[in-house]
């Protein structure tokens, strides 16, 4: 496995679970929402860390070993964050505020929040690799 890459892939993860934190924290006490700010950067994370992917891919052209040692570090991280905040009741560092009286989904985000980060990035991998096959078989075949 390679340890650079494993690295990244776990600073990738710590830093999308320290953003969609951070919003929860501004949602929570700045904001008093639900998930207003978190929602946001759930929905955003995807997509910036799948641009840097992509601006990486291109400059580095790293190989198979490498990339799949991003993605256990990613995953390495990432997915038993998740399950400690949803084993948990969404109450990770930022305690929720109940805001109703009859049944207080607030917290519960955080299950969403993982869902964005990690499988809508990685279909969006899957979907990259899978173009780039196609392009460059036919590339070989002209």
């Amino acid at each position: 496995m390679k340890r650079r890459s494993f690295l990244a892939g776990i600073a990738a993860a710590f830093t999308a679970w320290g953003l969609l934190t951070l919003g929860d924290c501004f949602d929570e006490y700045v904001l008093n929402e639900d998930s207003a700010v978190g929602a946001f950067i759930a929905l955003t994370i995807p997509i910036a860390v799948f641009i840097f992917y992509i601006v990486h891919y291109r400059r580095s052209k790293p190989g198979i070993p490498e990339l799949m040692s991003w993605f256990i570090g990613y995953s390495a991280l990432f997915l038993p964050v998740w399950a400690y905040v949803c084993s948990g009741n969404g109450h990770f560092f930022i305690p929720q505020k109940s805001r109703t009286d009859w049944f207080d989904f607030n917290g519960i985000e955080y299950l969403f929040y993982g869902f964005t980060a990690y499988f809508a990035f990685l279909v969006l991998c899957a979907l990259f690799h899978f173009i780039l096959f196609i392009v460059k078989k036919a590339k070989s075949k002209t």
